[in-house]
């Protein structure tokens, strides 16, 4: 995989959030004070001190996939610093079932959605030096992505560094996120590194070799 606009990985900070500790990512664009963030969760606190902290001002947002702890902060961003959000246009449903979904899962908080600058698979997103390009990955949801910049490919829930992220939510369908990923690997470079929804960061060749939850998902899926 080569995408343009590479940067030491000094250059991302992960925020963990507290429900469902999903990951936030901030991505310096190696622009002055510039930065992405990628999938802003339900902690908008822990966002804003990491801003503050860092010193970095959000250009853009841009989501993996329309759940609720990808894109609760998404609105505050926007209003806050005047920046486009990017998601998957087959997600926009999803998006918009946030706080059903929220009150189903017995939380009391409720979000505002952002004004969604809905994407195609393929479509890349410039932000400075950098290219942030989107690749369908359906499956996890209608509208999942991954987002490849440089050597990192954010993958939010379709890809895990030593799991799977199998439920029965709206929206997921197994067999076709085992095509998804089986289609992922038969492109992406084994040195690319991950960063997923949940959890660490790996190699795909890291995850390809110890990820035992993930193979067997993919192996159910062969033909006998």
């Amino acid at each position: 995989m080569s995408e343009s606009g590479a940067w030491p990985r000094t250059g991302v900070r992960t925020i963990v959030n507290r429900d469902f500790h999903s990951n936030t990512y901030l991505l310096a664009t190696g622009q002055g004070s510039d930065c992405v963030v990628i999938d802003p969760g339900l902690d908008r606190d822990a966002i804003a001190k990491d801003l503050a902290e860092c010193g970095w001002r959000p250009k853009a947002v841009l989501c993996t996939h329309g759940h609720f702890d990808h894109v609760g902060s998404a609105a505050w961003l926007q209003a806050s610093f005047d920046v486009p959000v990017h998601l998957l246009g087959s997600d926009l449903k999803l998006a918009r079932m946030s706080n059903f979904m929220l009150a189903a899962f017995k939380l009391e908080q409720r979000i505002t959605l952002p004004r969604f600058e809905a994407q195609q698979d393929g479509a890349a997103v410039a932000c400075g030096p950098l290219c942030l390009r989107f690749h369908a990955l359906p499956g996890h949801t209608p509208g999942s992505a991954a987002i490849a910049v440089g050597d990192l490919l954010f993958s939010g829930d379709s890809l895990y560094a030593r799991r799977t992220a199998l439920s029965r939510l709206p929206g997921e369908d197994h067999a076709l996120l085992r095509a998804s990923l089986n289609g992922l690997f038969g492109w992406v470079d084994s040195s690319v590194r991950v960063l997923p929804g949940h959890g660490g960061s790996a190699t795909i060749a890291d995850i390809r070799a110890h990820n035992e939850e993930l193979r067997a998902f993919l192996a159910a899926g062969a033909a006998p």
